[in-house]
């Protein structure tokens, strides 16, 4: 019985890493005023982080790299989001897709020139 218990405690806990891990990151994921903390048990930490000061007021923004599926099977975009905190709460997110030119007309909004290859 107890042989049986573990076996079942190990399925399930492998199957909830299974299904966390086809969670997608989502813009929309971060709301304003959310904590760093709340950020990071999303989107998890970076390390590439940069400070700056506007009219007195400090600003950290912090900038993650994503590679998402693309619409054609093989097919990958990139993507970079920058989370801006204030007093240690989010106040602006920004998102951009990477491409190169034969991507652009599949984002209007616009893209981040990719690595030329």
């Amino acid at each position: 019985m107890e042989r049986k218990r573990i076996i079942c405690l190990f399925l399930f806990v492998l199957l909830i890493l299974v299904f966390s891990s086809c969670y997608s990151t989502h813009v929309s994921d971060i709301k304003s005023n959310m904590t760093k903390e709340e950020v990071v048990s999303l989107w998890g930490k970076t390390d590439l982080i940069t400070y700056r000061t506007v009219k007195g007021r400090a600003f950290e923004t912090w900038e993650y790299h994503f590679s998402n599926p693309g619409h054609k099977e093989g097919d990958y975009t990139a993507s970079v989001c920058w989370v801006t905190f204030s007093q240690d709460t989010v106040v602006t997110v920004y998102c951009s897709a990477v491409c190169d030119e034969e991507q652009r007309d599949i984002y209007p909004e616009g893209c981040i020139p990719g690595p030329a290859g």
